[in-house]
Parts: C-alpha cells; sequence; structure tokens
C-alpha cells in the first residue's frame, strides 16, 4: 500500500511541475505569436510602401502640366496607391516635383506590442525616384529587347 500511495505522490509532483513550467512558457509563446502576425502587417505595409510610391512617381512623372498640377495629381495618387490601403501604421510623405523628375519619400512606423516592456517601434522607409520619360529612348529599348527575344526564338544567339 505504500508504494501505491507513494506513486500518486509522484503523479501529482510532475502534474504540477507542468504546470508550473505551462505558465512559463504560454505567455512567451503567445507573445511570439503576437509579434509574428504584427511583423506580417509590418511586411504588408512596407510592400505597399514601395508599390505605391513608384507608382506614384512613375504615373505623375508622365503627367504634363505645371508642377503645382503634377503636385496635386501626386497627392491624388498617392491617396489611391498607399493611404487607403495601409493597414495600421503612421505614414510621412513627402513628394518631390521638379521638370526632371519626380520623387516619391515614404516613412512607416508600426508600433509592436510590448512597447511598455521593450523598444518595440518597427520603422521601414521607401524613397522611389522617376526620371522624365523620353519616348525615344523607351522605343529604341522596346526594338532592343524585340530583337533579342526574336534572336532567343530562332536560336541565334
Amino acid at each position: 500500500m505504500r508504494k501505491n500511495e507513494k506513486s500518486i505522490k509522484e503523479k501529482i509532483k510532475w502534474k504540477a511541475s507542468f504546470t508550473i513550467e505551462a505558465s512559463f512558457i504560454l505567455p512567451l509563446i503567445v507573445y511570439l505569436v503576437w509579434n509574428i502576425v504584427f511583423l506580417s502587417f509590418f511586411l504588408y505595409n512596407r510592400s505597399i510602401l514601395l508599390q505605391g510610391s513608384y507608382c506614384t512617381a512613375l504615373r505623375t512623372e508622365r503627367l504634363y502640366g505645371t508642377e503645382d498640377e503634377k503636385r496635386e495629381e501626386a497627392e491624388a495618387k498617392y491617396r489611391l496607391a498607399v493611404k487607403e490601403k495601409i493597414a495600421g501604421g503612421a505614414i510621412a510623405e513627402e513628394k518631390q516635383v521638379t521638370k526632371n523628375e519626380v520623387t516619391v519619400l515614404s516613412k512607416l512606423d508600426i508600433r509592436a506590442p510590448g512597447e511598455q516592456f521593450f523598444w518595440s517601434n518597427w520603422h521601414g522607409e521607401e524613397r522611389q525616384t522617376a526620371e522624365k520619360f523620353q519616348p525615344v529612348t523607351f522605343i529604341r529599348n522596346c526594338r532592343k529587347t524585340e530583337n533579342i527575344w526574336n534572336l532567343l526564338q530562332t536560336g541565334k544567339g
């Protein structure tokens, strides 16, 4: 009978130690999963900034008009391409429109969970520039690409 009582006490002891270990490990696991979710939002926002900033610069550069008209159009295009698609976080943007190029600078800040305990502010920055569109150069590049493609298709390259 003593052996039976001893084995029951051993089992209870092991169950209690597992509970104590789980109470330390479970919050850490939840914190890590939560940060992974926020990291996915951050990466999504970074890709939106990259694509949206470049599209804004490229599409604004192709417009004809004064610098003020281009700046207004850049603001409208930026709003459509970036601001309405960001999932949380703060954006600071700066657009520079000159005669020869359009530059869009976007800065992103996201506060990650646990900022009371750790420094966890994620920062991203994208600077995209579109140089003045030159139709003659573009057509020449298209023709070069077409010639290379034809050479590859015929197997002479």
